[in-house]
């Protein structure tokens, strides 16, 4: 029949198996709309099987020619994109975590985003690639033929209003003069443009290893060194800089398509940052699995908020604000859910470590210029750490268990080892994000990935050390991470039924090879990998 979803339903079973718990609630609208078409599927393959491909192309990461878009006559085949049942090396399943976003940590979430704590941010994005020339790499200047972005340089800008330096859009698409490329990665196709040189020499930024040992408080290298001390773990950020002179707004530079395409990091990632001797997902010891699962839900993460907020405003086209791309979401996600389970694994782990770290975080002084906002921000930091009692949410935030990570009953060595890899990919990886040339995909890029490594960090120290070890940019990118995970896995279903709502609207109009495409708009293929 070529889909699983309908196969199983010939056989009279669901399309996918949940708990109990699941069952006795009911299914979700999108479920039922998944059980149905995926009847509709199983009776339109038995007539005619030509209409049932085996499988929708997956366009992460692949060329920019324009991607085939399931329509209605192929729909079967991306009925099941909503994830459901448990999750794996959780102590919870999907419909848990997202109850539990949706009734009430989304909310608090968003109020707490908007705080001036934490929607100001600082991170430096000046850091040179140690691993490539960005000139080889795509920039935000990447034309894809027809479907070339419109004016992707501008979305690529940082907005710097209220900042020190300037109340302008400043560029940063180009690759500072003098950048040498390393050998590390190497034969991304090529692209990139100039960078006029200076008119003045540029500030020098190098710190001395004692200079940095000593910003970064006890963390030197003899104790970051030894697998067998706790304090192994303080530097697990160390490659993610926060010495910024300015800060940014997080408001004013939200995360939505920019034009730049991303997949050569993306591949960079998950390619060369592998732990060694190590095969497939099932056969990865834990250790690596958590680390692949968190990196694979920020990817989601990622490309949710760019399908979120696709299409910028355009008075020729009659869109006053960025408008959504459905269509980019399901040839992502629609044969991979899988990679959706990873956002909601990566979700609960952050949760976890905001669990672990709040009898620090309850009585954390938010110092801002305004009482009345520290205050408000205070206790809205209280109700998330207090909504693990809840209900809906105490699930969630103890489904995690870090203590499974690296026990003691493992050989010395065979911990030692994976110690030590699991903490260097995880630097390496944060080095390969200072290759991004769009300075705003960088922006969130190292946001979110300072927030995973800060949530890690704060799992795998003892409890005594956490206090001592985080920083006001650590506390302020672990809880924008969060919110930025949670709002993307509430546009899962929003997505879903938007793509479903415009099959709807073509089931009486003839079947079309193509999805329509709004003129002169960016191609889905764009930023196939995020960016």
């Amino acid at each position: 029949i070529g889909s699983r979803c309908a196969s199983r339903v010939l056989a009279g079973m669901p399309p996918t198996q949940g708990n109990s718990r699941r069952n006795r609630r009911g299914h979700p609208p999108v479920t039922k709309l998944c059980v149905f078409l995926a009847s509709f599927c199983a009776v339109i393959a038995v007539l005619s099987p030509s209409l049932c491909p085996l499988a929708l192309a997956d366009t992460i990461g692949s060329s920019p020619e324009k991607p085939s878009v399931p329509t209605w006559d192929v729909k079967h085949d991306v009925v099941c994109v909503a994830p459901t049942g448990p999750v794996e090396d959780l102590r919870c399943d999907v419909d848990d975590v997202e109850e539990a976003n949706t009734q009430q940590l989304h909310g608090i979430l968003d109020e707490l985003a908007n705080t001036t704590y934490f929607r100001l941010v600082k991170i430096n994005l000046d850091a040179k690639c140690k691993f490539w020339d960005r000139k080889e790499g795509p920039t935000c200047n990447t034309s894809t033929g027809d479907y070339a972005p419109n004016k992707p340089k501008t979305q690529c800008a940082l907005d710097m209003s209220g900042s020190s330096k300037s109340d302008k859009k400043v560029s940063f698409s180009a690759p500072p003069p003098g950048m040498m490329g390393g050998s590390l990665f190497s034969g991304f196709p090529g692209g990139g443009g100039g960078f006029p040189f200076p008119t003045t020499d540029e500030a020098n930024k190098q710190l001395t290893k004692k200079e940095e040992e000593s910003l970064m408080g006890s963390a030197s290298d003899k104790v970051c060194n030894d697998t067998s001390l706790p304090e192994f773990w303080l530097d697990m950020c160390r490659n993610i800089h926060t010495n910024a002179s300015d800060y940014l707004n997080l408001n004013l530079n939200p995360e939505r398509w920019t034009g730049y395409n991303g997949s050569h990091v993306w591949n960079a990632i998950y390619e060369e940052n592998c732990f060694e001797h190590l095969g497939e997902l099932d056969d990865m010891c834990y250790e690596e699995r958590v680390l692949y699962r968190i990196l694979s839900g920020l990817h989601a993460s990622t490309n949710i908020h760019i399908s979120q907020e696709y299409y910028p405003p355009s008075k020729k086209e009659g869109r006053a604000q960025w408008a959504p791309n459905p269509e980019r979401f399901m040839q992502q996600y629609a044969q991979h859910p899988e990679r959706l389970k990873n956002l909601h694994f990566a979700f609960v782990v952050l949760l976890r470590s905001v669990r672990r770290a709040s009898p620090y975080l309850y009585n954390f002084p938010f110092e801002g210029e305004d009482p009345k906002e520290e205050k408000r921000t205070a206790q809205l930091v209280q109700r998330l750490l207090d909504s693990h009692i809840m209900t809906s949410c105490s699930q969630v935030f103890n489904a995690f268990d870090e203590t499974l990570m690296f026990v003691e009953g493992d050989e010395p060595s065979v911990q030692a080892t994976l110690k030590s890899q699991f903490k260097g990919v995880f630097q390496n990886i944060s080095e390969v994000m200072d290759c991004i040339s769009c300075q705003k995909c960088k922006l969130h890029g190292k946001l979110q990935l300072l927030g995973l490594g800060t949530a890690l960090k704060i799992l795998l120290l003892p409890e005594q050390l956490i206090a001592s070890s985080l920083s006001r940019h650590e506390i302020v990118a672990l809880f924008n991470t969060l919110h930025k995970f949670s709002g993307a896995i509430k546009s899962i279903p929003e997505l879903s039924n938007m793509f479903f709502a415009k099959q709807e609207s073509y089931k009486k109009a003839p079947i079309l090879d193509d999805m329509p495409s709004p003129p002169n708009s960016p191609s889905p293929s764009a930023t196939p990998a995020g960016g």
